[in-house]
């Protein structure tokens, strides 16, 4: 039996003015275990059809799986899936982008023995429609990403090793669907200025560890206003998170999930995730983690 270990990190995306091209990798892993044995192997169609039999989880992998057979036109065998998921689905972390680059990385080693990364970077965000998670998913770190005629652009940017992270997760979910739909078609000249001075302002502060360019680096014009409505308490939670010391505070993603920043010393934000336990409301819960370097780790064991 033949077997891959692939270890995906959650990701949050935005980060407030980062609007769909900005996302930071996080110390926070689904793991996918995939087994095949050696001989009859399915065509692209036929493992479509076996994937759609699969419980909702497997799916997600089976049919990232299936896509990559079917863009490469290679018959694979029909693997076994074991997914064991500790980022909570539909929060804004990119639960779906672990999956989708479980399935395609599977496909890559099983199909020709190596993983590609930048093949794979560009597999996975065709699949989920944007980068943002798939890029920071895969190559670790914060990442700018990006499209071109030529496919994903992604550049690894610098982030202080004193920014700690904290993730407020309630126990509702929100579809991708649903937080895009709230969007403007445009927003005014004079927002998009200040929303690109902010995006300066949040990049400085990450690369210098700053909480004074953090805290300028906060607005955002192109999606936050309009998504907060569909966070019952987003206010609420803000606002604690905020006076408990952290120096920025943002949807992950598209929500509902929120993500706190802090630039500044371990001890103080120790101090601060202990205030934030405490402080948020029934529903809420707190997650402090580190930013995660390394992107997708794949352990074969293929002879």
């Amino acid at each position: 039996m033949n077997k891959i270990e692939i270890h995906i990190p959650a990701t949050s995306a935005n980060l407030g003015p980062g609007f769909d091209c900005l996302g930071l990798a996080l110390e926070l892993f689904n793991k996918a275990e995939v087994s095949w044995q050696d001989g009859e192997k399915l065509t692209p169609q036929q493992l479509k059809e076996w994937a759609v039999e699969l419980p909702f989880e497997q799916y997600a992998i089976a049919e990232a799986y299936s896509c990559y057979a079917s863009q490469k036109s290679v018959d694979l065998p029909r693997i076994e899936i074991d997914f064991t998921c500790d980022i909570p689905i539909a929060r804004g972390l990119g639960s779906s982008a672990t999956c989708a680059i479980a399935g395609l990385a599977a496909g890559q080693l099983i199909h020709r023995g190596s993983c590609d990364k930048n093949e794979l970077l560009n597999m996975a965000a065709s699949l989920e429609g944007h980068p943002d998670n798939a890029a920071p998913a895969i190559l670790g770190g914060l990442i700018l990403s990006g499209t071109d005629e030529e496919g994903v652009i992604a550049v690894q940017l610098p982030c202080h090793e004193n920014i700690h992270v904290f993730l407020l997760i309630p126990e509702f979910e929100l579809s991708t669907d649903e937080a895009r739909a709230v969007l403007p078609k445009s927003i005014p000249h004079s927002e998009a200025v200040k929303q690109v001075a902010s995006f300066g302002f949040l990049l400085q502060g990450l690369a210098a560890g700053s909480h004074e360019l953090l805290r300028n680096g906060n607005a955002d014009y192109l999606h936050e206003p309009y998504r907060r409505r569909l966070v019952p308490e987003y206010e609420t939670i803000e606002r604690i998170a905020l006076s408990r010391g952290c120096s920025v505070v943002s949807l992950s993603g598209a929500g509902p999930s929120l993500l706190g920043l802090y630039a500044g010393l371990k001890d103080d934000a120790d101090q601060i995730g202990n205030l934030l336990t405490r402080g948020l409301p029934i529903g809420w819960e707190v997650k402090r983690l580190q930013v995660n370097h390394t992107g997708v780790v794949i352990n074969s064991t293929v002879p």
